[in-house]
C-alpha cells in the first residue's frame, strides 16, 4: 500500500490529468489546457518557449522532480524543496531564471530544465523501505504489474534486505541509499487559457515539442 500511495502523484495526489479535470470543473468549463510533455528531452530554449506563452497571456503549470540530481544548489536551497514532485505555477521568465509560485521562488533555467526531464520515477529511501517491511508490502503488485516488474522494483528491495543484513551481522556498510519506483507523475507543462479565445486555439493546434536527437 505504501509503495502503491507513492506511485500515485505525491503532490497532493494530482497528476497533470486531474489538475485538468479540476480546472474544467472550477471554471465551469470555461478554462481549460493542454499538457506538454518535456520526457524525453526536448529541442527547445524552454525560456523563450514559456516567455513566448507567458507574453500571449496563457498560463504555464508547470511539473517538476525534485528528486532529479542538480548540480551546485546551496543546501539552504536543498533544505526548503520540494521532496519529490511538485507543481509550480510559472508567472515570469527573466535573463536568470524561472519565476514560479507555490511556494514564490526564482529557479536557474538549467535547473528547471532538468527536473522537468525527468523520467517518471519516484526514489524512496532505504530507511522507509525497511520500516514498511516489518508492516509487510503487497508482492504480488511487485511481480506481475508490468511496470514494477520492468523497473525490477523486488529486486532492489531484495538488495537492500540482504545489505541490512550484512550491516546488522558484520557492520559492511549499505551501498543503496534509496530504490527506485515508477510513479504517475509525468515532467512537462500544462498550458491554460479561456476556452473562447485566440489563446486556447493556439494552444490546442500548437505542435508538440520537438524530441532532442
Amino acid at each position: 500500500h505504501f509503495l502503491n500511495t507513492s506511485y500515485h502523484a505525491p503532490d497532493m495526489g494530482m497528476t497533470h490529468h486531474d489538475i485538468l479535470k479540476a480546472m474544467d470543473t472550477l471554471s465551469n468549463n470555461r478554462v481549460s489546457g493542454r499538457f506538454f510533455e518535456f520526457y524525453p528531452q526536448r529541442r527547445v530554449d524552454i525560456r523563450y518557449w514559456l516567455a513566448g506563452w507567458i507574453k500571449r497571456g496563457v498560463v504555464p503549470l508547470a511539473t517538476l522532480n525534485y528528486q532529479k540530481a542538480v548540480r551546485s544548489v546551496s543546501e539552504e536551497e536543498r533544505g526548503s524543496m520540494p521532496k519529490d514532485w511538485h507543481h509550480h505555477l510559472v508567472y515570469a521568465v527573466s535573463y536568470d531564471g524561472i519565476h514560479l509560485s507555490n511556494p514564490i521562488t526564482k529557479m536557474k533555467a538549467e535547473h528547471f530544465k532538468q527536473r522537468i526531464e525527468s523520467e517518471s520515477v519516484v526514489l524512496i529511501s532505504r530507511d522507509e523501505v525497511l520500516g514498511r517491511l516489518q508492516g509487510g508490502l503487497d508482492y504480488d503488485q511487485l511481480k506481475t504489474v508490468p511496470e514494477w516488474r520492468q523497473m525490477n522494483v523486488l529486486g532492489q528491495i531484495e538488495v537492500v534486505e540482504r545489505e541490512e543484513e550484512r550491516f546488522n551481522s558484520l557492520s559492511i556498510p549499505c551501498g543503496m541509499k534509496h530504490i527506485a519506483i515508477p510513479s504517475s507523475m509525468i515532467g512537462g507543462i500544462t498550458l491554460f487559457a479561456h476556452k473562447d479565445s485566440e489563446n486556447y486555439k493556439a494552444i490546442m493546434s500548437s505542435e508538440e515539442v520537438f524530441l532532442k536527437i
